[in-house]
C-alpha cells in the first residue's frame, strides 16, 4: 500500500506524514465511494477518503492555475490593504495653447545725411529716417523723418514742408505723411525743434527703413518774424520794484495792426492785417512780462497752424522772444505771453510778426 503527498507531488510508502515534508499522506490504495450515491452500472467509485490520482502533466497544469489564482488574490488583496490600487502609467498633464510674447519694439534707425543746395541761404538737411515696429501684429510701423534747415535764424522755425514726397528703390512711394493746413497752405507739419535743432516729420505707416531711396521738397514754410514795423513802445521809466508785487505799467496805445503775409485761400494776393492787443504789461523784480492778445478769427476759416511772433526790447537789444503757433482747435489760453529777465530801463518796446514766410527748395534728395 502506498501513499501520495500532496504538498511534494510524490508517492510516498504508506504512513500518516511525508517523511520529507511531513505533511499528511494521502493514501492512494482505496477508492472510497460516494456517500448518499448510487453509482450507475460499469461506473467506477471512489472510496470515503480516498483521492482519484491524476495524471502527472494533468497534475502539474493544475498546481499552476491554483498558484496563479492565489498570486491575483494575493496582490489584489495587498492593494485594498494598503489602500491603493495597482499603479498606472502617470498622465501628461494638459498643456494649453503656446502664446509667444513678442519682443518689445525695437527702433529702426538709418542716418542719412542728405543736403540740398542754398535756397535764400538755406539748407535743408535730411538727418535721418527711423521706423518702431509695433507689439500687435495688427497694428502699423510708425515712421519719423528728422530734417535740419542750415542758416535759419534762431528766432524763426520750420512750421511744414510742402511738396515731400518719400520714394522707394522701385520708384513707388515710401510713406505718405498726412498734409493739413499752415497758415492756409497744405503742407506736412513739424513737430518743435529738438536740442539737436531738428525738426521731425511724423511718416505715419512706414516699411523697412533701408528700402528709402530719395526724398523731393517743394518749399519751406516759415515763420516770419517780428518787425520794426510792428512796434510798441512801453514806457516803462519810473521805479521798478526789487521784490514782488511788480509795478503795472500804463500804455497810451495798447494795439497794433501786424500785416500777414499773402496765403493761399485767405489773402492769395492781398496783404492783411491781424490785430495783436497788449494786454497787460509788468515790470520790477528783476523781470519785465507783456502779455499779447491776438485776434486770429479776423482772418477767416482754413488757416489751421498760424504763428504769432514777439520779441522784447530794451532799447535796440533783443532781451528774449516768443513765439506761439495758434491750431485750429480752441486754445487752452488764447494769450502769448513773453516774460524776460530785464534790469530797470525806460526803454522797453516790444516788436511783433505773424504768419509765415515760403522759401522755394525744388530739390530731390539721395544719397
Amino acid at each position: 500500500m502506498s501513499a501520495w503527498c500532496p504538498r511534494c507531488d510524490e508517492v510516498r510508502p504508506e504512513g500518516e506524514t511525508c517523511p520529507e515534508c511531513a505533511a499528511p499522506l494521502v493514501a492512494v490504495g482505496r477508492r472510497p465511494t460516494a456517500p448518499h450515491a448510487v453509482p450507475a452500472a460499469g461506473e467506477p467509485v471512489a472510496e470515503v477518503g480516498a483521492v482519484v490520482e491524476a495524471p502527472p502533466r494533468a497534475r502539474l497544469r493544475i498546481a499552476l492555475a491554483v498558484a496563479a489564482l492565489v498570486l491575483v488574490g494575493l496582490a489584489f488583496i495587498a492593494g485594498r490593504g494598503t489602500g491603493r490600487a495597482v499603479p498606472r502609467a502617470a498622465a501628461r498633464p494638459a498643456t494649453g495653447p503656446t502664446t509667444t510674447t513678442s519682443p518689445s519694439a525695437v527702433e529702426q534707425q538709418r542716418q542719412l545725411g542728405w543736403r540740398s543746395r542754398p535756397a535764400r541761404g538755406l539748407t535743408v538737411e535730411m538727418v535721418s529716417v527711423s521706423r518702431t515696429p509695433s507689439d500687435d501684429p495688427s497694428d502699423d510701423n510708425l515712421g519719423e523723418l528728422a530734417v535740419r534747415v542750415d542758416g535759419l535764424d534762431p528766432q524763426r522755425r520750420l512750421l511744414g514742408i510742402t511738396g515731400l514726397r518719400l520714394l522707394d528703390s522701385g520708384g513707388g512711394v515710401f510713406a505718405m505723411p498726412e498734409q493739413r493746413p499752415v497758415t492756409g497752405v497744405d503742407a506736412v507739419p513739424v513737430q518743435p525743434p529738438s536740442q539737436d535743432g531738428s525738426y521731425l516729420v511724423d511718416l505715419g505707416p512706414t516699411p523697412g527703413v533701408e528700402t528709402l531711396a530719395s526724398i523731393e521738397v517743394g518749399s519751406l514754410l516759415i515763420t516770419a518774424p517780428p518787425s520794426s514795423h510792428s512796434r510798441l513802445e512801453l514806457p516803462s521809466d519810473g521805479p521798478w520794484p526789487t521784490r514782488p508785487p511788480m509795478r503795472a505799467v500804463s500804455l497810451a496805445r495798447n494795439s497794433v495792426t501786424v500785416p500777414v503775409p499773402p496765403v493761399a485761400g485767405v489773402n492769395a494776393f492781398d496783404t492783411v492785417g491781424l490785430s495783436l492787443r497788449v494786454t497787460t504789461v509788468f515790470v520790477g523784480a528783476g523781470r519785465a512780462v507783456v502779455v499779447l492778445t491776438p485776434d486770429v478769427t479776423g482772418l477767416g476759416s482754413g488757416l489751421g497752424a498760424f504763428p504769432v511772433s514777439a520779441r522784447l526790447l530794451d532799447g535796440d537789444r533783443v532781451a528774449c522772444s516768443r513765439l506761439s503757433v495758434y491750431g485750429p482747435s480752441p486754445q487752452v489760453s488764447p494769450l502769448l505771453v513773453v516774460d524776460c529777465p530785464m534790469a530797470p530801463t525806460a526803454r522797453l518796446a516790444v516788436e511783433l510778426g505773424a504768419g509765415a514766410d515760403t522759401v522755394q527748395v525744388r530739390a530731390k534728395l539721395a544719397a
